[in-house]
């Protein structure tokens, strides 16, 4: 079943953006007022307005008309088109306006061309996960990460789609997000994809030594520095890693940093896998007899028997001297 609305045009709703009246409305005389809301009226029927048609309407002299056009024009309310002339998007130049944003330190030069895309991303951002209405102060800080991160066009729509699937899109979430992908490398999208990877897989590690030790809490980042050697500098999948955590069971509350001298020790060692492990602690060991040492043993006199004793031809001689 399908239901249809009709609407007359008479009693319908002409929208006056409120930049209008805070910023132009106080400034201009009544026909111009009238002028500009005409305008408006037949933007919204989507037709074309003929100056001496509008004349007749607003029961204006063809002078009024040509004064008031030339005030709103000077208002930047219209512009001089083509074809004519077109009604200015206060929203629009507003947002043009507020995309120029603050940046810091790390705010790099943007090459030629390059703000084209980025505004192109900017509109996309918008209608995908905003529907069309994202207020100014994203344009800002889009184009501040845009700056900070140097991200591609690719990257800042995922980084938005990310956070909308965690249901998260608020600042500080992106931000943090942003932040975190930039300390990793990315740039490009290509980048993203490998450093997702990669994140998807330290992220599911942790939890799984978080719950083998029972925790109960996640890892503090000291410990996930243990966690990010293993994986990334010693190159070692979870099935090592559930190696060492098994080693632990005969320890009271074993930490972090006692499971990582277990698998430093394997590193240092040059064990890769775990049957690295298993085949090297099967091996027999060779049992190393100890070098037999031959004690030197000195004779060594008393000091009453250092003497030379005197020597007799016959015991004649003896009993003479006597």
């Amino acid at each position: 079943m399908k239901f249809i609305q009709k609407n007359k045009m008479e009693l319908g709703d002409t929208a006056v953006p409120d930049l209008f009246i805070l910023n132009n409305m106080k400034s201009l005389q009544a026909n111009d007022i009238k002028v500009y809301m005409y305008l408006l009226f037949m933007l919204k029927k989507g037709a074309e307005a003929d100056s001496d048609v509008i004349c007749k309407e607003l029961d204006l002299t063809a002078e009024e008309m040509r004064t008031s056009i030339e005030v709103l024009q000077a208002e930047g309310l219209i512009a001089r088109g083509s074809r004519g002339y077109v009604v200015v998007d206060l929203k629009e130049l507003e947002i043009d306006k507020s995309y120029t944003p603050k940046f810091d330190g790390r705010t790099r030069r943007v090459q030629p061309g390059v703000e084209e895309k980025r505004k192109a991303a900017v509109d996309a951002i918008s209608e995908s996960f905003f529907n069309g209405v994202m207020t100014l102060n994203w344009y800002t800080d889009i184009g501040n990460m845009f700056n900070i991160y140097s991200f591609s066009e690719e990257v800042m729509i995922a980084l938005f789609q990310y956070c909308k699937e965690r249901k998260a899109l608020n600042k500080k979430y992106v931000y943090a997000v942003a932040e975190t992908w930039y300390n990793g490398g990315v740039k490009t999208f290509e980048d993203l994809e490998s450093f997702l990877d990669n994140y998807d897989k330290f992220t599911k590690v942790k939890q799984k030594i978080s719950k083998s030790l029972a925790f109960g809490r996640p890892l503090s980042k000291y410990e996930e520095v243990y966690v990010k050697k293993w994986l990334e500098d010693y190159g070692y999948d979870f099935d090592v890693i559930e190696e060492g955590l098994s080693r632990s069971t005969s320890t009271t509350n074993p930490s972090i940093k006692y499971i990582d001298a277990i698998i430093s020790s394997w590193f240092k060692k040059g064990y890769q896998t775990v049957q690295d492990i298993l085949d090297a602690e099967a091996e027999p060991k060779v049992e190393v007899k100890p070098v037999e040492t031959k004690k030197v043993v000195i004779d060594k006199k008393k000091s009453y028997q250092n003497y030379a004793q005197r020597e007799y031809d016959s015991d004649d001689d003896f009993y003479d001297e006597v």
